[in-house]
């Protein structure tokens, strides 16, 4: 090497080396530096350690919220705070008719349960408003929620969440039920820009933010789950009766298609055949007992047509099928548990099926177990068009093939080490101590998997009811969820999750519901999908033992685009209008009473003269949303 430098020296002088010199470690210092200035850091940890409380779970009503002298008035509204500043409460005018007005400040990375009680001894209830007012500490954006009514309707106790102030929009929501809470959620930066739950974000949100979880491993990445995905009907024609009722087996109501629509990315199938022939999801009580009690829902072939119109509608996805039960049911076989067992045909049968699903996981292996591996690995299959993950575990005999790995096709405790913890207890409030504490337990410190601090964690956040609180509507599996056990998340939940302690897949029954009884799009309810967003961009991002980049929420918005596998990385802000009855404006008209109620949309939600708003009866094609 010396001999080569006194070569250089003699032919090109001592100064021109001396000049190379100094260019390289000019060059060297300043890639050290850009990549110090790209790395995570703990000085610039936002997270806020300040104590606030989860607030109490409330017990679930009907669905509906009517106001008379005899009517419970409270109502709480949940604001979730997934951004660097601390929302700071501004007050507003003297709410009107209200008994208790409780709003306050929320913290970066809290959520505050606030109340709004009706005072149900009133004359008229028609000019009952109140309003609280709010601003993003040290920024110019501010916000406001506003309690109010709309005399007669379904849903007379309304919210209106006004975002124009972060030059965001604006959406009237009927409270579902009474002491239901409604949550609205915000996450974002000013550098990064804002992301709000007034409608539902890209449908392709991982796709949007592939440059923040790209490098993250699987279990260190929010997703959505659904809870015996395939129950969003009781069908009658798979050939099996098994005494199952709608209000007693039916977890969902969306369909495949639309639970991945409205954000979900895992799935717990519970999949059977029927007298030996085709294949179905199913939800009973035991899966090898002689004479198991329950139904079936939704056919494989249709929720494989489900998943493969998704993955071409909005490719680059990530999802997860953790397919368990794999046994027969069979009416007329009734007294032999071993009836039960699929032999090595039928099994051979299913995995051929899973052949159909398109755009699989596929040359995969466990010397890296799957859940400890980066999601570009994931995302970047099938030419960045993403994949679907399909793991096993079903209740099959010693000597049965548990997958078939060549064909995209694993065994689920093989390759991916999970925690599937589930509490067993009939009521929302036991069930969520308990998925705390387990979550809790947990510290995300990039462990190995299989060790006791860092998995896969799925927090199934549902309760079980006896059957007797569910057999008789309008009692219900998805009630329940839908005005008690899901409401509670986003504020008894969320405030004991922390940059440390947080869920992989947050399992729930009715995914993407709002209204139990409104199946339309311009009903899905965006909170769940914004929240999983906020956890991974704003929560797991301070984490720096698993997040090891720069945080998202300090970089410039254009820095996050600049990976060209991410594909339209930007999430779209949406800066219209959206009222109750599902009317959608793409802009909001001009003169547009931002604190008024209104009886009858008609006078406007349609398009304002001279100007280039469009009017939609429902949400926009969510395919524009990819």
């Amino acid at each position: 090497m010396k001999f080569f430098a006194t070569v250089l020296t003699s032919l090109l002088g001592p100064a021109m080396i001396s000049a190379s010199s100094i260019l390289a470690h000019s060059t060297l210092t300043n890639a050290l530096t850009l990549r110090a200035e790209n790395e995570c850091k703990v000085e610039d940890r936002m997270y806020s350690n300040e104590d606030i409380s989860q607030g109490t779970i409330e017990t679930w009503k009907n669905d509906g919220t009517h106001l008379s002298r005899i009517a419970d008035g409270h109502q709480w509204v949940t604001i979730v705070n997934l951004t660097p500043y601390r929302m700071v409460y501004t007050g507003g005018p003297n709410p009107y008719q209200f008994s208790v007005w409780d709003f306050g400040d929320i913290p970066s990375g809290k959520a505050r349960k606030n109340e709004a009680t009706y005072n149900t001894n009133v004359g008229s209830y028609t000019d009952t408003n109140g309003y609280a007012n709010y601003r993003l500490d040290g920024t110019s954006k501010t916000f406001q929620v506003h309690v109010t009514t709309h005399i007669p309707d379904s849903y007379e106790r309304r919210v209106v969440f006004d975002l124009g102030g972060m030059g965001m929009g604006w959406r009237e929501l009927g409270f579902p039920g009474e002491r239901a809470s409604v949550a609205l959620v915000i996450t974002g930066s000013e550098q990064y820009g804002y992301i709000n739950s007034l409608q539902l974000n890209n449908v392709a949100w991982m796709r949007a933010m592939y440059d923040v979880i790209k490098d993250r491993e699987l279990r260190h990445v929010v997703v959505p789950g659904s809870h015996d995905a395939g129950m969003s009907i009781i069908s009658t024609n798979s050939g099996w009766n098994g005494l199952g009722t709608a209000s007693t087996t039916e977890t969902q109501s969306l369909d495949h298609y639309n639970q991945l629509r409205v954000g979900t990315r895992y799935f717990d199938m519970r999949i059977v055949s029927v007298k030996g022939g085709n294949f179905w999801s199913a939800h009973i009580n035991e899966e090898v007992t002689a004479a198991p009690v329950g139904a079936t829902g939704e056919s494989l072939d249709d929720l494989i047509r489900g998943v493969n119109r998704f993955t071409t509608d909005f490719p680059g996805e990530v999802i997860i099928w953790y397919i368990r039960s794999m046994v027969d049911l069979d009416s007329g076989k009734v007294t032999n548990q071993d009836d039960r067992y699929w032999d090595a045909n039928k099994v051979n049968s299913f995995y051929t099926k899973l052949n159909d699903v398109n755009n699989r996981c596929i040359g995969l292996t466990n010397a890296v177990q799957l859940d400890m591996q980066p999601m570009k690995n994931f995302m970047g299959q099938n030419g960045n068009r993403g994949c679907v993950l399909l793991l096993t575990d079903g209740r099959l005999r010693d000597g049965l093939a548990r997958d078939r790995v060549e064909s995209g096709i694993y065994h689920g405790p093989t390759f991916l080490h999970r925690d599937d913890y589930w509490a067993q207890e009939q009521h929302t409030q036991e069930t969520a101590d308990k998925q705390i504490a387990r979550m809790r337990s947990y510290t995300r410190d990039n462990g190995p998997s299989s060790g006791p601090t860092d998995n896969y964690f799925i927090m199934q956040w549902q309760c079980t009811p006896s059957i007797t609180d569910v057999l008789f509507p309008p009692a219900s599996l998805q009630i329940i969820a839908n005005q008690e056990t899901n409401p509670a998340l986003y504020h008894y939940g969320f405030n004991k999750m922390s940059p440390e302690s947080f869920p992989t897949v947050i399992l729930h029954d009715a995914v993407g519901l709002f209204h139990v009884s409104d199946l339309s799009e311009a009903g899905y309810n965006p909170m769940m999908q914004t929240l999983v967003i906020g956890l991974n961009l704003y929560m797991v991002s301070q984490n720096c033992k698993v997040s090891t980049t720069k945080h998202p929420l300090l970089q410039a918005k254009q820095a996050a685009e600049s990976s060209a596998a991410a594909q339209s990385t930007a999430f779209k802000t949406f800066s219209g209008v959206i009222f109750a009855n599902g009317t959608v404006l793409d802009e909001a008209p001009h003169a547009f009473c931002r604190t008024c109620t209104y009886s009858n949309t008609s006078s406007v939600d349609h398009p304002p003269l001279n100007t280039s708003s469009s009017y939609q009866s429902r949400t926009a094609d969510l395919r524009n949303l990819a």
